[in-house]
């Protein structure tokens, strides 16, 4: 009976490996799959909540949460991380241009933007956006706390034009998203 006991300690030992809980700004490389990179100093917190901001003739309302432990691929390994997530709305004279207020990101994640990628204390964090149809826009996003109550964004597109080959040219490949840099959001 002593033996099966025996058997049974090293059993739970080798196969309940503890999951790895690291910083959220420790990089991905190296890290052992599986690994959690928690928010665990609420750095995202501060980004969560209704922004807007104006550009040119438009209001860009940015409705941000944060989500805990959304699984990532990076390296062909899998992780988990804290995020935050941005749903907005762009209206030009209270008419609405783009939105994923009611948009379900569960299939497609076209128009998303999330991210995780903290820098200077939590004071600048870099997000992706997935782009529109054939991907036009995808492109970083950098939000920057100002105060309390303001950051600023910006907002650089790596690709701004379609490939004629493969996207149909009946779509929208407007980018509605303020493309530039310094603009200031206030949380309502």
């Amino acid at each position: 009976m002593r033996d099966g006991w025996i058997i049974f300690g090293l059993f739970v030992v080798f196969s309940c490996k503890a999951q790895q809980v690291l910083p959220l700004n420790t990089s991905t490389f190296g890290a052992v799959a599986n690994s959690y990179f928690k928010d665990s100093d609420n750095v995202l917190d501060y980004y969560t909540g209704t922004w807007t901001g104006s550009f040119q003739d438009k209001t860009i309302i940015l409705q941000i949460s944060k989500q805990i432990k959304i699984p990532i691929e990076r390296f062909r390994k899998s992780f988990y991380r804290d995020q935050i997530f941005v749903k907005y709305e762009i209206k030009r004279n209270n008419i609405i241009l783009e939105s994923t207020v009611n948009k379900d990101f569960s299939d497609d994640l076209k128009l998303s933007i999330d991210g995780s990628k903290i820098q200077d204390n939590g004071d600048k964090i870099t997000l992706v956006f997935a782009g529109g149809n054939c991907s036009v826009g995808i492109g970083t996003i950098t939000l920057k706390k100002i105060s309390s109550t303001q950051f600023s964004w910006g907002y650089y597109p790596g690709t701004t034009t379609r490939n004629d080959k493969d996207c149909p040219p009946n779509q929208d490949y407007t980018i509605y998203l303020p493309e530039t840099e310094n603009l200031i959001f206030t949380k309502q």
